[in-house]
């Protein structure tokens, strides 16, 4: 992982030590104590809390409260999860890359496998001196077959998914010789005639023999011992991580959501550090943080300021919550007790009321409205069993919800009939309905959140 220009010494630290985690040079489990961090990373205490804090909320890290921190550690529940999880990713990605990809893409196919099979050669060989560079040229080539899908999030999402899945391949040691090197040369020639099917055949195959050839290994736990990764959503819930820079990053993503710093307004530094309470260095790794979510963007000696609106982000976001929200909804409705449908049922009854009351015209409620929206679509999913598939819907209902709460629009009748549907829909446990009705509903509320006028082309 190069480090960015002009980063900052927490940016620097941040880098690094997640490259570390996934590249298994700090192991699962491992302690990680702040003054031998300090010697290692060459960077303040106060900044290597506020990196770790932050890699706690990818799940790489875990925080144990007054007792510190330590690699997060690596079980078989999770790489099944983020197994599927990228599975589901990569399949429609590798669908929308065949259908759009050009000759220049087809070009970065061909030289990334190149690279790839070079390595498995050695690695057959018996020569493992350049594994490193083996699992480097694999993250390339499954990138590069995606690259010409055409949505930024999508990349992204996926990025993030394969790198956690990929420390579980370099912990466990995993090469599995000629069958993989198979599978990847014939992904290679599904990309070159266009067979999304067959790859995506092939991918199942590819990443199934995988995790059980992993498992295999006897190096993962069986049970989970590391928490769910932290998210912000609309959800009550105590605060989790209470250090001064990771309460101004909460409230000041919060405020970005909720619109009260609008689309390209300037982050001066001095101004945050009065609003927020908190030093010009705690911000400043602050905004980096929430320049990789995407909120914020750096721009190098000018400062920063609050991400952009677009027609394109919008839509691209509404694709993935749909991709995702829909995978959900389909193994909570296989999974749900009764507890859930009672979570379910409890969820509705609040959004309804807040409906019935934006009906009336009493903005006012807006708010809550919105809250008991994410709480009911929330419940709708709880039951899928994957703490992996609810951070990335979090994650992404997040940043889809910041358009909604710009454009301010309400549908009237037309999105409490969908939400009644969807409620119908999962106390029947009917998958194929919801998510009929689901694509309608983010469709239907992205269109018309546009149609307002207040996301710029």
């Amino acid at each position: 992982m190069l480090p960015a220009p002009q980063e900052t010494a927490g940016e620097s630290a941040y880098r690094s030590i997640r490259s570390d985690i996934i590249g298994g040079r700090l192991a699962p489990r491992s302690r990680l104590r702040l003054e031998a961090l300090k010697e290692h990373y060459s960077a303040s205490v106060s900044t290597l809390r506020e990196t770790l804090y932050r890699l706690s909320a990818e799940g790489l890290v875990r925080s144990e409260g007054q007792r510190g921190f330590e690699v997060a550690a690596v079980t078989q529940e999770e790489f099944q999860q983020l197994a599927d999880l990228r599975e589901l990713l990569e399949g429609h990605a590798l669908r929308e890359a065949f259908r759009k990809g050009d000759l220049e893409w087809e070009g970065r196919v061909v030289g990334a496998y190149h690279k790839l099979e070079t390595m498995e050669r050695l690695m057959m060989t018996g020569d493992t001196s350049r594994s490193a560079e083996w699992k480097h040229y694999d993250r390339e080539f499954h990138h590069t077959l995606i690259s010409a899908c055409g949505s930024v999030e999508l990349l992204q999402a996926y990025g993030a998914i394969f790198d956690r899945y990929q420390r579980y391949q370099i912990v466990a040691v995993i090469f599995r010789g000629k069958p993989a090197a198979q599978e990847h040369r014939v992904l290679r020639d599904a990309a070159l005639s266009r067979d999304a099917d067959r790859a995506i055949a092939v991918l199942h195959q590819h990443i199934a023999a995988c995790v059980a050839h992993t498992v295999q290994t006897g190096r993962l736990s069986s049970a989970s011992l590391s928490p769910a990764p932290q998210t912000l959503g609309m959800q009550d819930k105590p605060e989790a991580l209470t250090s001064v820079g990771e309460t101004a990053w909460r409230r000041i993503r919060a405020d970005i959501i909720a619109g009260k710093l609008s689309p390209g307004k300037k982050l001066k530094l001095s101004n945050l550090r009065d609003d927020y309470g908190t030093s010009v260095a705690t911000l400043r790794e602050v905004l980096n943080r929430l320049t990789s979510e995407g909120f914020v963007v750096a721009e190098g000696q000018r400062g920063f300021e609050v991400a952009p609106v677009s027609v394109q982000n919008m839509r691209e976001l509404a694709e993935l919550r749909l991709l995702v929200e829909g995978r959900a909804l389909e193994d909570s409705f296989a999974h749900g007790d009764m507890d859930w449908e009672a979570r379910v049922v409890a969820a509705y009854h609040k959004l309804t009321t807040m409906e019935a009351g934006m009906a009336s015209g009493d903005r006012r409620v807006a708010e809550l409205w919105k809250k008991y929206d994410w709480q009911f679509h929330q419940a709708l999913i709880s039951a899928c069993g994957s703490q992996a598939l609810m951070h990335l819907h979090n994650a992404v209902f997040d940043k889809y919800l910041r358009y909604q709460l710009i454009a301010l629009s309400y549908r009237g009748r037309i999105a409490a009939d969908e939400h009644r549907a969807l409620y119908d829909c999962a106390l029947r446990r009917d998958a194929e309905g919801a998510r009929d009705i689901l694509q309608r509903h983010l469709r239907g509320g992205t269109e018309h959140a546009l149609a307002t006028g207040t996301i710029a082309a």
